[in-house]
């Protein structure tokens, strides 16, 4: 690969991010306080749901995984 090719590849994805970043900021539902708050407050609220469908499912494992052979 030629380097005007690796500058030309480099500028071109350069120009993508920037356009994107704008499009992005130009067209947010919310301004970024309330979106990083919304999503600390789902992930936390979700993180504490699969915690306890975790433990629950932990309390119902039969016994039986747990105890060790008679002969042992």
């Amino acid at each position: 690969m030629s380097a005007g090719f690796a500058n030309r590849y480099v500028g071109i994805a350069l120009l993508g991010g920037l356009v994107g970043a704008a499009f992005g900021l130009l067209m947010a539902p919310a301004p970024g306080t309330e979106t990083r708050r919304k999503v600390v407050g789902r992930s936390s609220v979700e993180d504490r749901e699969l915690l306890l469908r975790r433990a629950e499912m932990a309390v119902e494992l039969p016994e039986d995984e747990f105890d060790l052979p008679a002969s042992a």
